[in-house]
C-alpha cells in the first residue's frame, strides 16, 4: 500500500516519497487519519488522490524536525574532553575548525556545539576559530534555527552557566546571543540531491567533523547507502563522524568507518575514499 501512496504522490502531484522507508510511510499515514476522517489506509490513500491538499501536508510531515540541545550527553562530553581539543590541537592558529550539522532542524545541535567551543575557546591562549555550517531539507524548522529562540521546555539540558552566558532571556523566551550566532550559518539543503557531495556554503568540503544524528532510519537502505557515502566525502582525512545510536548498525555496514569509542556513535575513516 506504501508503494501505491507513493505513485500517487508523484503521479498526480509530482512529489517524491518513495526514498522513505516503507514503515516510516504508513506510519506517517496514519496518523493522518483522524485529520481526514478515514479509518484505514485503502481510504485515506484514495482520500489523497482527491485532495491535493492533503497530499502537500503528507509530504510536510515526512521531513521530521524533532531535535534537543545537547541530544547525547555522552557523545558530547567526548567532543568537549578530547576530540574537539585533538581537531584543534593539530591546526595552526590562522585555520578554521569546519563542522557540518546535517539534517540540524531547529537549531539545537548546531547551537550545542557552539557553546562547546567557546567554552574551550575561554580556556585556550589563542584565538579559536571555528565555522559551523547547519542544513535542512525543512525552511520552516531553518527559519527558527535563525531566530534562535527557545522555550524553558527546550533548555532543559542546557548548564546554568551556559545559559547565563549564552541566552538572553525575555519573559519566558531564551534567544542565543550573537556570539554564538556568529560562528553558525543555517542553509536548505537535501542529503539526497546527487548534483552535490556537500552544502555550497561549504564551498569544498573537507569537515573536521560532520553530525547526521537520527535521519538515517527514516529512509530506505538503498538511500541510507548514498546518505552515508556523501556525509564520509565530505570529511577531511582526520575527521569524525557523529550519528545517532539507533543508527550505529547502518554505519557498520561501510567498513570503512570503525566506531572511535563504543558504545557512543561516534566514527572515523580507515581509509579516505577520495
Amino acid at each position: 500500500m506504501s508503494h501505491r501512496l507513493s505513485e500517487i504522490a508523484n503521479s498526480i502531484y509530482g512529489l517524491d516519497i518513495s526514498q522513505y522507508d516503507d514503515s516510516f510511510l504508513l506510519q506517517s499515514a496514519q496518523k493522518r487519519f483522524a485529520c481526514t476522517g478515514t479509518t484505514t489506509i485503502s481510504e485515506y490513500v484514495q482520500f489523497v488522490a482527491e485532495n491535493p491538499d492533503e497530499a502537500v501536508k503528507l509530504f510536510r510531515s515526512l521531513n521530521i524536525t524533532h531535535t534537543e540541545f545537547f541530544r547525547d550527553p555522552l557523545s558530547f562530553a567526548h567532543l568537549e574532553k578530547w576530540i574537539l581539543p585533538s581537531l584543534l590541537a593539530g591546526k595552526p592558529d590562522t585555520s578554521e575548525l569546519r563542522i557540518w550539522s546535517a539534517g540540524c532542524s531547529s537549531g539545537q545541535e548546531a547551537y550545542s556545539l557552539a557553546m562547546v567551543l567557546e567554552n574551550i575557546h575561554m580556556k585556550r591562549p589563542n584565538k579559536l576559530r571555528y565555522r559551523i555550517i547547519a542544513t535542512d531539507i525543512s525552511e520552516s524548522a531553518l527559519l527558527l534555527a535563525n531566530k534562535g529562540e527557545y522555550s524553558e521546555t527546550d533548555i532543559q539540558r542546557i548548564r546554568v552557566q551556559d545559559l547565563r552566558e549564552f541566552f538572553c532571556k525575555t519573559g519566558e523566551t531564551y534567544t542565543v546571543c550573537d556570539r554564538i550566532k556568529a560562528n553558525v550559518s543555517f542553509a536548505t539543503y537535501d542529503l539526497l540531491d546527487s548534483r552535490t557531495s556537500f552544502p555550497t556554503e561549504s564551498v569544498f568540503g573537507n569537515f573536521d567533523l560532520v553530525i547526521c544524528s537520527n535521519i538515517l532510519f527514516y529512509y530506505k537502505e538503498d538511500h541510507q547507502h548514498r546518505i552515508v557515502e556523501k556525509l564520509i566525502r565530505s570529511m577531511d582525512e582526520h575527521g569524525y563522524l557523529l550519528t545517532g545510536e539507533t543508527e550505529i548498525p547502518a554505519f557498520e555496514k561501510f567498513g570503512n568507518l570503525y566506531q572511535v569509542v563504543p558504545p557512543s556513535p561516534i566514527f572515523r575513516v580507515r581509509k579516505c575514499m577520495k
